[in-house]
């Protein structure tokens, strides 16, 4: 993605309500992993970015390594003081194998740089113990493409189905898939609709900005109440629709 996307990132993540509200998600089936096994984990991310899911893992005790593609992914982690990350491509990433009870992958393998998908994901099961997970967020929807898909480097944008069956082929099964950020699915399916001829015009990658800035408190505070209680009911529960794909896809 566009080098200021990870600086923009690295300021917004800790307080914004789609980060927060997505690493709640990410950090409730980790807690349950953990309780099924009685012990903390051995987790590796997948594409860390700047290192704030990294550091929350952190704190729950587990021991937590990563990777990003980025040099800059990887300064800003350092800034943020999180150690066992590196520069690796996941396209050729070689993990040791049953090293993992779990691996996160969060809004990466949409990208541009990933050559196949399917591929990538083979390579993080090699490193996943037997009867571990990887929890994966994807964009979803292809009609919900705009300008911020142009400054991320989106490649493609995912259905539920679609990613449950490139899990399949790369010998996941999945356990939990879903769709997230239902609510205000209308609203961001207005704005990107509003947007998408602004995308249409815009062919350098670095003459665009993405979504990512924080609302103002009182906005961001009531949007991310209405995300935790979604994450409320994906307890018990899927949801049809959403801008995201979240599947729990365990190491058969």
């Amino acid at each position: 993605m566009n080098l200021i996307e990870y600086t923009r990132m690295y300021e917004v993540e800790d307080h914004h309500w789609w980060y927060v509200g997505l690493h709640e998600l990410v950090l409730a089936a980790v807690r349950r992993e953990s309780q099924r096994l009685g012990r903390p984990l051995d987790i590796f991310d997948a594409g860390c970015g700047t290192g704030r899911l990294c550091q929350l893992l952190h704190q729950q005790g587990h021991k937590v390594t990563g990777c990003d593609a980025s040099e800059e992914a990887m300064r800003l982690c350092r800034r943020r003081g999180i150690s066992g990350v590196y520069q690796a491509d996941l396209n050729s990433l070689d993990l040791e194998p049953e090293s993992f009870d779990v691996i996160t992958s969060l809004d990466v393998l949409y990208h541009t740089g990933i050559t196949d998908d399917v591929a990538v994901m083979r390579r993080l099961r090699k490193g996943i113990r037997p009867g571990g997970s990887l929890i994966m967020n994807l964009v979803a929807h292809e009609f919900l493409r705009s300008t911020h898909d142009i400054a991320v480097h989106t490649r493609e944008r995912y259905t539920k189905d679609s990613l449950c069956l490139r899990l399949q082929d790369a010998g996941f099964s999945s356990e939990f898939a879903t769709y997230r950020v239902s609510i205000l699915f209308p609203f961001i399916a207005l704005y990107r609709r509003l947007s998408r001829r602004a995308a249409r015009k815009k062919t350098n990658h670095e003459e665009v900005d993405s979504d990512v800035s924080l609302p103002y408190w009182p906005v961001n505070s009531t949007l991310l109440k209405i995300v935790e209680m979604e994450n409320m009911f994906l307890r018990v529960a899927t949801l049809p629709f959403g801008s995201s794909v979240f599947v729990v896809a365990r190491n058969v």
